[in-house]
């Protein structure tokens, strides 16, 4: 653990929303000897089967520095890029990366976090702006804290306190995704994917896949996961028709593992036999499961309003694309409890952090959009609305 000290001017801090973003700033103000509290609206812990990330410099460190997990223990390495091209052939590269699951990570904060400060299943009501910080409205129950942060995700419920232009839009396309336990795979599959990150780019679209940790973040041979994603565009009624799960009901941006309807699997699966090579062809095949997500774009012009900050997906939602997403939010934390480590005020470090934040989350908004035009997956931008029901939490895609 990291030995710090705190500014003296803020010491209770409130947080809404308990996903990545969320964990991340709850650890390392804890860390930092801050009295920090969490509020998640959903109860318990998500299933840990969710999808794959790509491991980055700056989320390694977190969980070493901050939770005394060695990254090298839960990941699974990639040594090559495999380019599946259309006619047929493979093309690869060395490269060595490093794979991860959403579940992993969080699992490794919500462990570090002393279990009384996350409040899950208690969303909150109400974020009412002070003079010196903010009151947390809970139900009935009212916290004045020093500093609150909002990391409720893409559909936050808060963000307008801060950023009021700030809502998503649709970007034009969505992600299939599937995952699939490595024992119910084809052993030739196994060995054409084991150490490689694989990609295949369509017109239109693009496919991607890799291994990822299995049950508990174990890594051994034969334990781990498959994770793939399939990028590819609907028009909003064709988003609106995939959306709606197999009874009936609409989930807007995105649909939970179990809930596809039988005609859109099926669509799926002839898109997939005919556009897909046969090796990727087969993960879909095998996979029971596939879930999806919009892809979404939002941009924040501001991202503090005195003492509350706008952090993780609530401020910027960046396409998977970058491979940025798990980063931003732990850069964020690692940003702020720096900032008031060394600023003289709060007030000061806050404006820093703004400032930062501000100008690396605009950066990484841009390359995304850009990625998704070069891959010819949107060309316009199209006005959604927040209702993202997502059944991980915005903060957990990458």
């Amino acid at each position: 653990m990291l030995a710090v000290t705190a500014t003296p001017d803020i010491t209770s801090v409130g947080i809404v929303g308990g996903s990545l973003a969320g964990l991340f700033h709850a650890v390392a103000l804890t860390e930092l000897g801050l009295d920090v509290d969490v509020w998640e609206r959903s109860t318990g812990r998500p299933d840990d089967r969710g999808a794959g990330i790509v491991l980055q410099p700056g989320v390694a460190w977190f969980l070493r520095g901050f939770c005394g997990v060695d990254p090298d223990r839960v990941s699974v390495p990639v040594t090559h890029r495999q380019f599946f091209t259309g006619d047929g052939n493979v093309r690869i590269v060395p490269m060595r990366q490093q794979m991860i699951s959403w579940g992993t990570i969080y699992k490794a904060l919500r462990d570090t976090l002393p279990a009384e400060r996350y409040h899950d299943g208690q969303p909150v009501t109400a974020l009412v702006p002070g003079p010196a910080g903010a009151t947390v409205h809970v139900g009935e129950a009212a916290r004045a804290v020093d500093l609150a942060i909002i990391a409720d995700g893409s559909a936050s419920r808060h963000r307008g306190l801060v950023a009021p232009d700030g809502a998503p839009r649709y970007a034009g396309y969505v992600a299939y995704r599937g995952v699939i336990d490595e024992a119910d795979l084809p052993q030739e599959l196994v060995t054409r994917f084991g150490d490689r990150f694989s990609f295949w780019d369509g017109e239109r679209g693009q496919f991607l896949c890799y291994f990822i940790p299995g049950d508990f973040g174990t890594t051994a041979t034969g334990h781990r996961r498959m994770n793939w994603v399939w990028y590819t565009r609907a028009d909003p009624p064709e988003l609106a028709r995939i959306t709606t799960d197999r009874n009936g009901t609409r989930h807007g941006l995105s649909l939970p593992p179990g809930l596809l309807a039988p005609q859109v699997r099926t669509d799926l699966l002839a898109r997939a036999r005919s556009t897909l090579p046969q090796p990727l062809r087969q993960l879909v095949e095998h996979t029971t499961e596939p879930f999806l997500q919009a892809i979404l774009d939002a941009r924040a012009t501001r991202m503090r309003n005195h003492r509350i900050l706008l952090t993780g997906d609530a401020a910027f939602v960046v396409r998977p694309h970058t491979a940025a997403s798990t980063e931003k939010a732990a850069a964020e934390a690692i940003t702020l409890l720096h900032a008031l480590q060394q600023a003289p005020s709060a007030d000061t470090a806050l404006q820093a952090w703004e400032r930062l934040r501000l100008a690396e989350g605009t950066a990484i908004h841009s390359q995304g959009v850009s990625l998704g035009h070069r891959l010819g997956l949107s060309d316009s931008e199209t006005t959604a609305g927040t209702d993202d029901r997502t059944w991980w939490g915005a903060e957990r895609r990458s």
